[in-house]
């Protein structure tokens, strides 16, 4: 055919020689991938204990610099490790209690773990004392990089226990060791329950024992690869958690649906074929095809979360790829072995009435003409229904995870939700805004302490501010001399104050706020913060609510980009793929409404509340700020995936007979069994991973399942029919200086017999 170039065709005959070179050794490819299944299964077992669950800093940003000035010059930062200890019996502002916590205090320091320890013992900081003076915080901040802090963590965990009988203990360091823990049996549990029912319709779908178990092996073969990989990549780099459990899903679903797709085209070519390396080289040349471009789209809108530097949507992309990469591994060269060793006996073990499964389906083929028969009403209807699920993705709402995410009878998430009680504690006692000041010169010379005093006293102008301290705001050179500034720092009390919070040119204020650091309100106050002027000195901003404001305002500023290269992207390839101008746009446009449905979905659910308690858990009032750009790469990829499918068979078809009807009656009929069948079991496989625990996969999986639940049924089964019915002809037009022509002339064959029932059939079809 004129309209399509020499490129495509080059990849099909490619994965037709593929095939057949498969073919040729299918035992011995077979066994070697046996070896390498059971290698990669005991190197992928350990996976989630080498992985983290923060990974939301971004590197670079004015938050993370402040920390990382602060943990230079004075050993203080965001903790890794909130304690928090109990005195039922008294007040533990009392000298003997104080004296008791000092000396324990002593003793953590010795541990080589402990990097630094902020109490109210040496600070003076009234925010770490509950109200009712019988709790007190200890903020441990830990040596080495996350990894090397989760491998110590039960020692240092163990002698807080000895030195401080009852207490509790919390913050980010344990949040990822109970996200690793939780993690890790979500995977299984999902995994045990998702492979059986998945086998179960594969099944129904194959009607043959052998056929449906070779997409669930295909999908072991996945799942094992991928956990190796994210493994292996662990070692190199900080690799989020949620990059396992989103890899699993994503391995597990498409090595699945690639092999569904396979092994039924497979069993089409091999009542036609001459043998069955024929066989095998046609199914690769033709839904081998469609697979790998698949796989390049999914990978290609994944890849793109790396354009964003907030680390966790760089595990998520890494995970993702590896996913697919495992998966197209899987299906383009396992599986054709598998096909080729069984040859027919990949029907064999039959169950129940298999006649008319393999062929066209009469059900698919009359929804395609019924949308057909009505294109601009049922457009119109598709439309407009995708466009009312997604309008409340107008109000969406960005929050930070929390502790709602554990189990409540977790010490986390206890020691989470006492620090966020303004009746236990300070609402920023454990957060505090830390401003992170660098003065020309020693901080403590009065030239200096006057740009300080200045800036003191905006900042405490600041609205959402209860408390600003730091021990340089008694040191004033408007009321005092050099000599009592001096005497004044000598002071035993202030002396000890300065020596934790000042350093040479270097001093730390921390600001104490009047709303939950995670807040909206909190986040306002941090902006306005930086928005006050410092002549004379360098400011940076840190703490908790100012690195949820970066990632916030990252992700906001990336996300125009990352959708323009997500669906640029997908066009260059759907492009090359099909050498068509309108396709691709068509597919764009319409995966993009499938898209913003899925948003509607989850503002739904997850803000609003609806459903939580049958999913189980706590509406936090937002969505995480990373779950659009999150959504937008996997949706995006997987709904070219469904779309890929169906466009290769009408493109397969049109090229026979050139009737653009008949090729879309056709391709409709010859996928809709199997697209619906594997958007079932995708839907299984994600059910049963978004039943876990962990918020963050529950909003994945949510938005993904309506998404393809929509793309399946809306999309897929009426607008695509009725918008190429539409578009006629004109849906395979390229300009011709890319190939083209007005509009590219098909190679005709004979027209095709009427199957029964009325569905096309392809010539030598079963």
């Amino acid at each position: 055919m004129s309209g399509f170039p020499a490129a495509a065709l080059s990849a099909e005959a490619l994965l037709s020689r593929l095939g057949r070179l498969l073919a040729a050794r299918p035992r011995r490819i077979a066994f070697g991938f046996a070896a390498l299944l059971a290698a990669s299964s005991l190197y992928g077992a350990g996976v989630a204990e080498q992985l983290q669950a923060g990974g939301i800093d971004v590197p670079g940003s004015e938050s993370e610099e402040a920390g990382r000035l602060l943990e230079q010059h004075l050993g203080i930062g965001t903790p890794d490790l909130i304690a928090v200890l109990h005195r039922p019996e008294g007040d533990v502002r009392t000298a003997a209690y104080a004296t008791r916590v000092l000396d324990g205090l002593d003793r953590l320091y010795l541990h080589p773990a402990i990097a630094g320890v902020v109490s109210h013992y040496d600070t003076g900081l009234a925010s770490l004392v509950s109200q009712d003076g019988h709790r007190t915080l200890l903020l441990v901040d830990l040596e080495g990089r996350p990894a090397e802090q989760m491998a110590v963590l039960p020692e240092v965990e163990a002698l807080l226990h000895e030195l401080f009988p009852g207490v509790e203990i919390g913050g980010p360091t344990p949040a990822s060791a109970l996200a690793q823990e939780i993690a890790g049996k979500d995977v299984l549990r999902a995994e045990l329950h998702a492979l059986p029912i998945a086998g179960v319709l594969t099944l129904i779908f194959f009607r043959s024992a052998v056929a449906a178990l070779l997409p669930i092996l295909i999908g072991g073969f996945a799942l094992a690869g991928t956990a190796a990989g994210t493994r292996l990549a662990a070692n190199l780099m900080d690799v989020s958690i949620f990059s396992m459990n989103v890899g699993a899903f994503l391995g597990l679903g498409l090595s699945i649906d690639y092999a569904l797709l396979i092994v039924q085209r497979f069993r089409e070519e091999l009542p036609r074929a001459a043998s069955v390396p024929d066989a095998v080289a046609a199914t690769l040349e033709t839904a081998g095809h469609a697979v790998l471009v698949s796989g390049l789209t999914v990978m290609l809108s994944l890849a793109v979360l790396f354009v964003v530097p907030v680390p966790m949507l760089g595990s998520i992309g890494l995970g993702g790829n590896l996913a697919v990469a495992s998966a197209l591994f899987g299906a383009l060269v396992l599986l054709p072995a598998l096909l080729a060793w069984l040859g027919p006996r990949v029907n064999r073990l039959r169950v129940g009435r298999a006649r008319g499964l393999s062929g066209p389906s009469p059900l698919w083929a009359a929804i395609a003409r019924l949308s057909m028969r009505h294109p601009v009403s049922t457009a119109c209807a598709c439309a407009l229904a995708l466009l009312a699920l997604g309008a409340p993705a107008l109000r969406m709402q960005a929050v930070m995870p929390d502790a709602r995410t554990f189990p409540g009878d977790t010490e986390v998430r206890r020691v989470e939700e006492r620090l966020a009680n303004p009746l236990e504690f300070d609402p920023s006692g454990a957060s505090s805004i830390q401003i992170a000041l660098r003065t020309p010169g020693l901080a403590t010379d009065p030239r200096n302490l006057r740009a300080i005093q200045d800036y003191l006293e905006r900042l405490r102008g600041v609205a959402g501010l209860r408390e600003v301290r730091t021990p340089l705001g008694s040191l004033d050179p408007d009321v005092r001399s050099e000599l009592e500034l001096a005497r004044a720092a000598s002071e035993p009390e202030l002396e000890l104050q300065l020596a934790r919070s000042v350093r040479g040119d270097f001093a730390l204020v921390s600001a104490l706020g009047s709303h939950p650091w995670r807040s909206r309100e909190a986040a306002a106050t941090v902006m306005e913060i930086r928005e006050i002027p410092h002549p004379g000195l360098e400011v940076l901003v840190g703490g908790p609510t100012a690195i949820m404001v970066d990632e916030k305002n990252t992700v906001a500023r990336y996300a125009g980009w990352v959708a323009l290269l997500v669906v640029g992207l997908n066009l260059v390839v759907l492009f090359a793929a099909f050498r068509s101008v309108l396709v691709p746009v068509k597919a764009a446009i319409m995966n993009l409404l499938s898209l913003g449905a899925s948003y509607g979905v989850l503002v739904l659910v997850f803000q609003d509340g609806h459903f939580s308690e049958l999913l189980g858990f706590q509406s936090p009032g937002g969505l995480e700020p990373t779950i659009p750009l999150v959504l937008a790469a996997i949706v995006f990829g997987l709904s070219m995936d469904y779309e890929i499918f169906l466009l290769s068979r009408i493109q397969e078809e049109y090229l026979k007979h050139g009737d653009n009807h008949r090729s879309i009656v056709a391709g409709v009929s010859h996928t809709g069994r199997i697209i619906s069948s594997a958007a079932l079991i995708l839907l299984v496989v994600i059910g049963a991973f978004a039943a876990g625990t962990l918020i963050f996969v529950k909003e994945i999986g949510v938005g993904m399942a309506a998404a393809i639940a929509l793309d399946v049924t809306l999309v897929r089964a009426l607008l695509v029919p009725a918008t190429m019915h539409l578009l006629g002809d004109w849906n395979w037009w390229a300009p011709r200086w890319l190939g083209g022509g007005r509009v590219p002339a098909p190679v005709r064959h004979a027209a095709p017999d009427a199957a029964p029932g009325g569905v096309l059939a392809e010539p030598g079809s079963s």
